[in-house]
Order: structure tokens, then C-alpha cells, then sequence
């Protein structure tokens, strides 16, 4: 595979092979958010596709000094998100995570897939519960797995600020999941075992 500032001239030269290993290689980071955000594969999967068209559309202005390419993507699909929230006429919800990440593998028994698909709903609630900076920092730094300078672009902050938020994010998740019962390897990472 090609790298990126490559693959990105190929394809605003109109190269579809470019445009292929593109949407390979950002498929599942976009889709991951999408779905995330929605809670619902099927809209997550559509809203993924149009994201792709549209940022495919308008290729020939994008400019990689402003952002990266999976940042300008993000962007692209977080307002089709706003979008779609609008027309439902209501405001997003708690999901299941088990739709978003691989919550087993077949590998696990059913016993082993009900733990995961357990702490996976207590996860996306518990991050219902942090303030509104930080549960945006969390979803862009980790679930759609954004560097911190484009979060801080994203969200109008200083990359300093988006490490705080980070901190201050999984110090709170760490407390919160440990009071529903869930202990948690990693997380000052930024991943958990859940």
C-alpha cells in the first residue's frame, strides 16, 4: 500500500486504483464513528458510503496542510450525522458497542459474547455520562482514532487541551466503570479490555 500523500495526488488526479486503496484503507476508522454515533449498522453503513461520494466529489479541494485525510473524512460524516439526527427529529442515544466493535469472536462461547455484549452497553452508557468536551474527546481521539492535532482541530482547542480533556476523560471512565462492576486494563492508555 501506498502512503497516503501518495495515494491522495494519484487520486485527485482521478486514479480509481487510488480511490480503492483510499477506501480501504479508511473504511472501517469512518464506518466505526459513524456507527458509533448512530447506533444503527445499516444507516451507519449508508452514512459511511455517502461520506465516501462526497468527500470523493470534492477531492480536487482538498487541502492536506489544513487536515488530515481521516479528519476531513470525520468532518464529512459528522455532519451528515447532524443531518440525519434532524430528519429522525430527535436526539442521538445510547448504543450497543457490539455493533460498532467486534464484541466477539467466534472463538467465544455464548457465555464469553453475553460478558462482552454486556460490558460493551454499560461502556457506551457510562460515556453518556462525562461532560460534553470530554465524551467528544473520547469519541475522536479513540473510537474514531484521530492524532491529537486534528481532535484539536476538530474541536477548536489547543492540542494541550485535547490531552487534558483525554486525561481527564479516562480518569473519569476508569471511576465510572469501576462502579458498575467493571474492572479495566489499559485504560489510562486509551483503550480498555471491556
Amino acid at each position: 500500500m501506498l502512503p497516503d500523500n501518495i495515494l491522495l495526488d494519484r487520486a485527485q488526479r482521478g486514479d480509481r486504483d487510488a480511490l480503492n486503496e483510499l477506501v480501504a484503507l479508511y473504511w472501517h476508522p469512518v464506518y466505526r464513528f459513524v456507527a458509533y454515533k448512530t447506533g444503527n449498522p445499516e444507516d451507519a453503513q449508508e452514512l459511511t458510503q455517502e461520506t465516501f461520494y462526497r468527500a470523493f466529489r470534492a477531492l480536487p479541494a482538498f487541502r492536506r496542510q489544513e487536515a488530515s485525510f481521516l479528519t476531513y473524512l470525520n468532518s464529512i460524516a459528522l455532519n451528515l450525522i447532524r443531518d440525519w439526527w434532524r430528519k429522525k427529529g430527535r436526539a442521538p442515544q445510547a448504543i450497543d458497542w457490539a455493533d460498532v466493535q467486534d464484541a466477539a469472536t467466534l472463538d467465544d462461547g455464548p457465555e464469553m459474547q453475553a460478558i462482552k455484549l454486556e460490558r460493551r452497553e454499560t461502556l457506551a452508557k457510562v460515556l453518556l455520562l462525562l461532560p460534553v468536551e470530554q465524551r467528544q474527546t473520547v469519541e475522536l481521539r479513540i473510537i474514531a482514532g484521530l492524532p491529537i492535532r486534528d481532535t484539536a482541530l476538530a474541536m477548536g482547542k489547543s492540542e494541550a487541551a485535547i490531552k487534558m480533556l483525554q486525561q481527564r476523560a479516562l480518569k473519569s471512565l476508569r471511576v465510572l466503570l469501576l462502579q458498575h462492576g467493571i474492572t479495566v486494563n489499559g485504560l489510562n492508555g486509551g483503550e480498555t479490555d471491556v
